[in-house]
């Protein structure tokens, strides 16, 4: 099994992944994205704005939002795994529990199947904090020639 290493910009080609190959992104989303996130989006839920809020209604705190987190995938898979020339066409995600603002996390994805015919690489996707599985996934990934 091939473990990529996390800190470059990878350009892996399909006889570089074979199935069992990994990477990961270490994150924190921090407040101040947060807020970038809730202008860009214009999703102003307080359970994401509001930590207040969200500790009333018994989460620990401000709740990050799924986007974010799929946006650590898109990190993952444009800059590790595959890497610079992959896209991705379908991603699906499943959140079990929230992650909360300023709490380290961490997106893992394990190539599962590789398709010469197509270029297409299948990617099984999870999102961890403190050791508990988040979200759990699966990403398809075209390889651009």
């Amino acid at each position: 099994m091939k473990t990529v290493v996390p800190d470059q910009v990878r350009t892996l080609t399909l006889t570089e992944l074979p199935e069992g190959t990994r990477a990961t992104v270490d994150f924190t989303v921090t407040p101040a994205q947060m807020r970038a996130f809730a202008e860009l989006s214009g999703d102003v839920n307080p359970l994401h704005t509001d930590d207040a809020f969200a500790r009333a209604k018994k989460f620990d705190g401000a709740v990050v939002y799924g986007a974010l987190l799929i946006a650590k995938v898109s990190q993952l898979i444009g800059m590790r795994l595959p890497g610079r020339d992959s896209v991705w066409v379908s991603i699906a995600m499943d959140f079990r529990k929230p992650l909360f603002v300023d709490q380290p996390a961490q997106v893992e994805g394990t190539v599962a199947e590789v398709s010469a015919s197509t270029g297409m690489v299948v990617l099984s996707l999870v999102v961890r904090a403190h050791g508990k599985v988040l979200a759990k996934g699966r990403a398809e990934v075209l390889l651009v020639p």
